[in-house]
Formats: structure tokens, sequence, C-alpha cells
């Protein structure tokens, strides 16, 4: 990757690369990697209950079918409502996923905000699946650009970030800033990374 390039210019980049993978294909990567968090899951964080969700938009991964499992397994599951103004996440909880959600900030389906919301205590623990444009191999990522889960995940360094993507949205080394905050793990279609290893 040219390291001249900014985050802009990546961004568009990478979108299209991640549009361009013909529908049928993303099912059949998104199914493996839903494999592959839920391999993880089971061997770093039997313990867990509470999973921080985001909904698939446009050409983003799709793990709806795991999150029914976790649902199944009895799991607490929350999905996040964009503050278009403050750019912060807040979290709400869903039990249905089909009746629980209505369309909100940028066209992306969030939980309906009659749910109960996730508050958050000092020991609490939890893993976060995590979306984004592109990813590298030391666990940096580059979002849509408005810096919700960065603001979100400096007010709560305890959540382990899980990062979610395509082996298309993969790349050796991003160029971070100050205010970037690295994921714990990445988990595509074909690899598992984690920080530090």
């Amino acid at each position: 990757m040219e390291k001249s390039k900014n985050n802009k210019e990546l961004r568009k980049e990478f979108k299209v690369l991640r549009d361009n993978i013909p529908a049928n294909q993303r099912i059949d990567m998104s199914q493996g990697i839903a494999k592959n968090v839920l391999a993880l899951l089971e061997s770093d964080f039997k313990g867990a209950n509470i999973f921080l969700c985001f909904y698939p938009f446009g050409s983003e991964v799709s793990l709806l079918n795991l999150y029914q499992k976790l649902l199944d397994d009895g799991k607490d599951l929350y999905f996040p409502v964009s503050n278009v103004a403050s750019h912060e996440l807040s979290f709400y909880h869903v039990k249905d996923l089909r009746n629980d959600f209505v369309e909100g900030a940028y066209g992306i389906m969030e939980p309906k905000q009659c749910l109960d919301t996730l508050d958050f205590f000092i020991d609490s623990f939890g893993v976060v699946f995590t979306p984004g444009l592109i990813f590298d191999e030391q666990c940096n990522r580059v979002g849509y650009g408005a810096g919700y889960y960065d603001r979100f995940f400096a007010m709560h360094p305890k959540l382990c970030k899980i990062g979610i993507c395509f082996h298309k949205q993969l790349t050796k080394h991003l160029n971070v800033e100050a205010h970037d905050v690295p994921l714990d793990y990445i988990v595509t279609d074909d690899k598992l990374i984690k920080r530090g290893m």
C-alpha cells in the first residue's frame, strides 16, 4: 500500500474493493467469519455474556446468524444507536433480531430506543464486534471517518475489541493517529490476528 495515500482516499479505495465482492461470495465469506469468531469465543471468551454488535449495512460482513446463536445460548446482545450531533454511540438490548430494529442514522438499522440501554460498570466485561473499512496486521482500524467507535473505546477501555472484516479489507500497515484506538483481535474469513502476536 502506498503510504502517501490519506485516509479519505483509502476509504474510497477499500469501499470499492468491498462493494465489488459478489453478493454470493460475501454470504459465503460472512459464514466463514462467523465460524472463526465462534471458534475464538469458545477458546478465549467462554465466560463472556455481553456482546456489543453491529447490524450489517451495505456490503459489510453479516454476522446475523451468529447473533441468533448467541441469543439462543442466552447471551445479552446490544446494538448501537448513533448520535449524529455528538458522534457518540449508545447501545440498546436486543432480544429479537426481526422486530427490535428500525431504520436509523445513515440508513443503518438501529435498535428501537424504547429498549433497555447498556449500563457500564467499572468491572463490566464485554466483547465488541467492530465494523470498519480497512484493518491492518497490527490490529489498527480505519472506519468511516466520524470517530464513533474510537470515542466509545476511549471511554470504555476494558471492553474486548474484535474487528470483523473480509480478507480483502486487510492491509499490511496503516498510518494511525493519536486518537485511533487499536483492536484486540481481527477476524477475517481466512485468518485470526491477535494484537502483539
